[in-house]
């Protein structure tokens, strides 16, 4: 029926609470998948130690002997998944089980959705918490789907996470799962999902209502190493882009991580960032910066 990922990687303070969360999500039949990644915080150790005291027996751990990536982890999985739904858990995450069962309820009822995208919290170091998605999530979502296939390019907001989300297992296989030569990022499988699948409603919706995750802020967290997004973007951007948007989306979204760079004082990253920058892109690198400026701006 469900079938749950956590590919774990040096997240040892986090990931006990991200798998007793995947279990206590109740949808007859579950599997969860735990596969670390070679941790060298000690993670494997406290993951085994911690499913024998729990006698969680609903839970697989695989211990990777060697670091290959979290995309590897991933098609480790797939290859060898037969329900007929996935969920993919980061490991410093939370899922909020009533959630995921209605968007899994949901997809039992409805065989045309191929994919279920709820809301959640950002979960900060304090304890506070704000939306993870806005009205501007929702009015990508509800473009008409020409639109929405273009806008997945050049204006599509961030961020949209796996973890908020429900899969059938045929939809991920259907457009060829995780690419093994890209870096692991969400963009990379909703850009091929949306490329598929674009008709919200019909082929897949957008339930914000529905909170499935709590989204830990935290010091290593993966999108705060900006020159790692923005080369997943630049992959994503050149696999699977129409050639007439390559220029354009590349230098806008360089733009866009250019100024968050700048907005943290990153200069080290700022520095990497420009060194990416590609003479055909500068035009588009430019108008990026000034409107993403006056967005900031208009928003203050």
């Amino acid at each position: 029926m469900l079938s749950i990922l956590i590919p774990s990687y040096n997240h040892a303070a986090f990931v006990k609470a991200a798998i007793a969360s995947a279990r206590s999500i109740s949808i007859p039949g579950k599997r969860i998948v735990v596969i670390d990644d070679a941790s060298p915080d000690g993670s494997a150790k406290l993951i085994s130690e911690y499913l024998d005291q729990e006698d969680a027996r609903d839970v697989e751990l695989i211990c990777k002997p060697v670091n290959k990536g979290a995309v590897d982890s991933v098609n480790m999985f797939l290859a060898n998944c037969e329900s007929e739904f996935v969920y993919f858990m980061a490991s410093d995450d939370v899922a909020i089980a009533p959630g995921i069962e209605t968007l899994v309820r949901r997809l039992e009822r409805e065989p045309g959705l191929q994919f279920l995208i709820g809301g959640g919290s950002n979960l900060f170091p304090d304890g506070s918490r704000t939306p993870i998605y806005s009205g501007k999530h929702d009015a990508f979502f509800s473009l008409e789907p020409r639109r929405l296939v273009r806008a997945t390019f050049l204006d599509c907001p961030t961020p949209i996470l796996c973890q908020s989300s429900v899969f059938r297992l045929s939809a991920i296989r259907a457009v060829g799962g995780f690419d093994p030569s890209m870096i692991a990022d969400d963009y990379a499988l909703f850009t091929r999902l949306f490329l598929a699948y674009h008709r919200r409603g019909i082929d897949f919706d957008f339930v914000p209502h529905v909170p499935c995750v709590e989204y830990r802020h935290h010091e290593i967290n993966s999108h705060r190493n900006l020159p790692r997004q923005a080369l997943a973007t630049r992959q994503v951007i050149e696999h699977l882009a129409p050639s007439d948007l390559r220029n354009r989306a590349s230098g806008d979204k360089l733009a866009y991580y250019t100024l968050v760079a700048l907005r943290r004082l990153d200069l080290k990253s700022t520095r990497s960032l420009l060194s990416m920058l590609r003479l055909r892109e500068v035009v588009w690198f430019v108008a990026g910066l000034f409107n993403n400026l006056m967005m900031y701006a208009r928003h203050r």
